[in-house]
């Protein structure tokens, strides 16, 4: 008699695990208060935001900069190459996106990849690019991302930085301003972007 209780409860354990995971994390290996929409999509809820690194590092110029310098900001940091067509897209967006929101206390600040500063000044020069991007030509500041914060290796990336220094949310692959105006509300709300 007790022995169809054990398989009877190991299931019912597996099912109110299951549905735990899923409410507090997204699923299974997805941390608590991280939400992944099925376009690959990361928002954090404010609870749960881990710290950002201090990006710092030279501009493709040789002037300083680091994500300290925008403390109290919601900052968008993306990650782009010259010979990145998908970063070639999102780009024009960008630019336009933070000139609309500079003033509003949005920002971008961008980690270039390129192995050459040049190639990383013609690209802001074409793109009349109003923002500072680090050189980063070998990824150590994605790679110093908290764990579970991207899901991706490619190009281009997309981060949000709430006011508090914190992750709020990524994106990997080009963006529009749509999506970029998503991910800085619920940045700056705290929760979830509707997906």
């Amino acid at each position: 008699m007790k022995r169809p209780l054990v398989p009877f409860l190991a299931a019912l354990a597996c099912a109110v695990a299951l549905i735990v995971g899923i409410t507090t994390g997204g699923g299974p290996g997805t941390p608590a208060g991280f939400h992944r929409g099925k376009d690959g999509t990361l928002t954090i809820d404010s609870a749960h935001r881990p710290a950002a690194p201090d990006f710092i590092g030279m501009d493709a110029d040789g002037r300083p900069v680091k994500l300290a310098d925008y403390s109290g900001k919601t900052v968008v940091v993306n990650a782009w190459a010259s010979w990145c067509e998908p970063c070639r897209k999102e780009t024009p967006a960008l630019v336009r996106y933070h000139e609309k929101m500079k003033d509003r206390g949005v920002v971008v600040l961008g980690i270039n990849r390129d192995g050459s500063a040049n190639a990383a000044r013609a690209f802001a020069r074409e793109f009349h690019m109003p923002y500072p991007s680090i050189l980063d030509p070998g990824g150590k500041h994605l790679l110093s991302l908290p764990k579970g914060v991207l899901n991706t290796k490619g190009l281009p990336v997309t981060l949000v930085v709430d006011e508090r220094g914190r992750v709020a949310a990524t994106v990997s692959g080009p963006l529009g301003e749509g999506k970029l105006e998503g991910l800085v509300a619920a940045a700056r709300a705290g929760s979830p972007a509707a997906r």
